[in-house]
């Protein structure tokens, strides 16, 4: 592998891992809100 395809390689691997990252961010944003929705509903 020369360095120029371990960049892209790094590259490619950083831009998926921001996307879980989002991907689980909005996911738990979502859950959390939910929560707060169900408290509010309770009473």
């Amino acid at each position: 592998m020369t360095q120029q395809d371990t960049d892209s390689s790094n590259e490619a691997r950083r831009k998926s891992a921001k996307r879980t990252a989002l991907v689980v961010a909005v996911i738990a944003a979502a859950i959390f809100l939910l929560s707060i929705l169900q408290m509010l509903k309770v009473k």
